[in-house]
């Protein structure tokens, strides 16, 4: 037994120390967002655009080269709140770079020398006509914002058109302050760019400002105005939670890929009826999101609804909305899958996808369930938001995340789990397709991760942070199959510093380590896949 634990100890410990964060590398944020153009409107769909200055906080200089797909596309949005519901209003294409200048906005600039490099905390403006100029606006659908990888040329680059073409298209009828009397507005810009995500820094390139009430028209459409100075490094769906302190706002990072944000805000209609809204908004995620769902148990539920900005100027995705169901103790908004049509109205990177459904019950804290809408993915995505608290229903989402590799069986080793008992505070985690009569052992924590080979393991060790070892104790296959269960007290999880409890609305991740021999004899291990749990409320 002791040559097991060293074993494990040793692998766990030099995989955690293998991740510590490299250098830091370009990594470029929108610095300020000064500027409102507005251009009239096209049969009432108004055109506006935003200026946007970025600024390199990396310690790498940012690569700006004009004529290839190596400078930074930005994106704009418009984004309106009303009554304790946040909707995206509008989007445009995606401004393409070609030089940068060498300024000092976000402090200490070394200049590059040249147009083709951002410097080291240099920034460099570009106004909201700059931004709107159509010949240089390009699609986002050929755009992956995870990897920054786009083609050049580009789709339609330098075709101009009226004044909405390409530009953040609002219809009127979403600003005219006669129909939306106490609505509030904010803008938001994005960069993307190849050498930003390579270094991982892809996650902070958005910014928000406020706008000011929709003014005077101007061609037909609302003017709009900067109110307020710039948030950095923080989407507009960060600045509903800023505005309301009702608003439950949580990340989801995709295990090995991009980024959405979740939010809920709960309205007491004061009769005995609460309004649930839920806003979506995928950061950078190419996977894209196909389904919503939050938990409602036998809650009644009217008055299902969706809002989404509306693609435009020949970009190929459908404006379909998404159906609604409520079933299994679920309430779910979906898309068409992949496989149906690849150009489905999917939730993909630089939008906010809207929800929401009034019911009779109060609010508590709930599980839902983002599914993702391109192949390759690895699973539904779970959080914790306000939802009703109607009894029974789901109360825990598991799914399996991160893959694995064959082990001497030539299967990889399954994890799952079943028994959730939340009133005993109790489950197992069963693990299957091991090898025969081999020891091995559940280990947890609060962080996905990914390390290939870590340790003297074979495999992917699929989590970081704190990790703890022996869930629920050894494990030993047994079995034709290689199978063993361990039984798991939800209020004693290993930690490194000492057993924890596992509470409601927590992601915890598990996976299974186990010892293996290889067809030459030499002694090894390996992991199973992850497995995800998010754990819910109990109803008695």
């Amino acid at each position: 037994m002791r040559v097991f634990s060293t074993f494990a100890a040793a692998g766990l410990f030099a995989a955690i120390s293998s991740s510590a964060a490299s250098a830091q590398g370009a990594d470029v944020i929108v610095g300020a967002i000064p500027n409102i153009s507005n251009y009239g409107a096209v049969g009432g769909m108004a055109g506006y655009s935003l200026g946007t200055t970025s600024c390199n906080i990396g310690d790498a200089e940012l690569l700006w080269l004009a004529n290839v797909n190596q400078h930074p596309v930005i994106g704009q949005n418009i984004y309106r709140e009303e009554n304790g519901r946040f909707q995206q209003v509008g989007m445009g294409w995606l401004k393409h770079g070609f030089t940068a200048l060498q300024q000092n906005l976000c402090g200490g600039c070394q200049p590059s020398g040249t147009g083709t490099r951002l410097g080291v905390g240099c920034s460099d403006p570009y106004g909201s006509g700059l931004n709107g100029s159509q010949s240089g606006l390009g699609p986002r659908f050929q755009v992956d914002a995870f990897t920054g990888a786009y083609p050049y040329p580009f789709f339609a680059q330098g075709q101009t058109g009226d004044r909405a073409y390409k530009r953040v298209q609002v219809p009127n009828d979403d600003v005219d302050p006669a129909m939306h009397p106490t609505a509030v507005f904010w803008g938001e810009a994005q960069y993307i760019t190849p050498d930003d995500a390579a270094a991982g820094n892809g996650f902070n390139n958005n910014s928000y400002v406020r706008l000011s009430r929709p003014g005077s028209m101007t061609q037909g459409a609302f003017r709009l105005s900067i109110s307020g100075s710039t948030t950095r490094e923080l989407a507009a769906i960060y600045g509903w939670q800023a505005f309301d302190s009702n608003v439950t706002l949580e990340e989801i990072n995709v295990p090995g890929e991009g980024q959405f944000v979740a939010a809920s805000n709960v309205v007491d209609n004061g009769d005995g009826t609460w309004d649930y809204n839920y806003a979506v908004f995928n950061n950078n995620s190419d996977f894209s999101g196909k389904s919503f769902s939050i938990q409602v148990g036998d809650a009644a539920v009217i008055d299902m609804g969706m809002s989404f900005p509306h693609y435009h100027s020949g970009e190929p995705y459908t404006n379909l909305d998404w159906t609604t169901s409520v079933s299994g103790g679920l309430a779910t908004w979906s898309t068409e899958d992949f496989s149906q049509n690849q150009d489905a109205n999917a939730l993909r990177w630089g939008t906010t996808y809207s929800f929401w459904f009034t019911s009779n019950s109060a609010p508590t804290t709930r599980v839902a369930q983002l599914e993702l809408f391109k192949p390759g993915n690895p699973g539904a995505q779970l959080t914790a938001l306000d939802g009703p608290n109607g009894a029974g229903g789901t109360t825990v989402f598991t799914s399996n995340y991160c893959q694995a590799t064959a082990n001497s069986t030539l299967t990889p080793t399954q994890l799952g789990a079943s028994n959730f008992d939340l009133t005993a505070r109790t489950f197992d985690l069963n693990v299957t397709d091991l090898p025969n009569n081999v020891f091995g052992m559940i280990v947890t924590s609060l962080t996905d991760g990914f390390i290939p080979n870590p340790g003297f393991s074979a495999g992917n060790l699929c989590l970081s942070g704190n990790i703890g070892r022996s869930v629920g104790g050894v494990i030993f296959s047994s079995g034709t199959n290689g199978s063993s269960t361990v039984a798991v007290n939800m209020d004693v999880i290993p930690t490194p510093s000492g057993p924890t409890t596992i509470m409601a609305g927590e992601t915890r991740y598990f996976q299974a380590w186990h010892r293996d021999v290889t067809g030459l004899g030499t002694p090894t291990s390996n992991y199973s896949v992850g497995l995800r749990a998010k754990i819910g409320r109990a109803h008695v």
